[in-house]
């Protein structure tokens, strides 16, 4: 009984302590990646809609002034805002008064992520509508004017 418990015994803990370590070193690796990927500062696209190609995107966006892109599952998106600020988002939504779409992302850029925070306030201190939407035009040609932003989508 005992040789019998020896030889079931013995594999089982080496397969426990193996698969412990193997799994410490995964989640190790993908921690660390995953830690990259949320480096930045958080900030929220404010989308007026998504359409399933350029055309319908152009037609059917009534706002003059956006910034577009496809996104992975082929649609593409139409943003009139980004802020840091939620606070913000309610003062943006007045001006374009209709359904929008808030989504959250991490921006890496700082020298984005600095204007973002410098429209932000101007936009927090302001109650001109008007005010407020040149603002808000401002920061997507920040994003507009350079190509290299990059966002990293948090999904919930």
């Amino acid at each position: 009984m005992k040789k019998l418990l020896k030889k079931v015994f013995l594999p089982i803990f080496l397969s426990v302590i193996c698969g412990s370590i193997c799994g410490k070193l995964i989640y190790d690796i993908y921690d660390k990646d995953l830690s990259k990927e949320l480096e930045g500062e958080k900030i929220y696209l404010l989308q007026a809609g998504a359409y399933s190609n350029y055309d319908n995107m152009v037609k059917n966006t009534l706002v003059n002034n956006y910034i577009y892109y496809e996104d992975y599952d082929g649609l593409y998106k139409a943003i009139i805002g980004i802020t840091e600020k939620y606070t913000n988002i309610e003062k943006i939504k007045k001006i374009y008064g209709k359904e929008i779409i808030i989504s959250e992302y991490y921006s890496k850029n700082k020298e984005l992520n600095k204007k973002i925070k410098e429209y932000d306030k101007k936009i927090s201190k302001s109650e001109n509508a008007e005010e407020i939407q040149n603002n808000v035009l401002e920061m997507l040609t920040l994003y507009k004017d350079n190509d290299d932003k990059t966002l990293v989508k948090i999904t919930t």
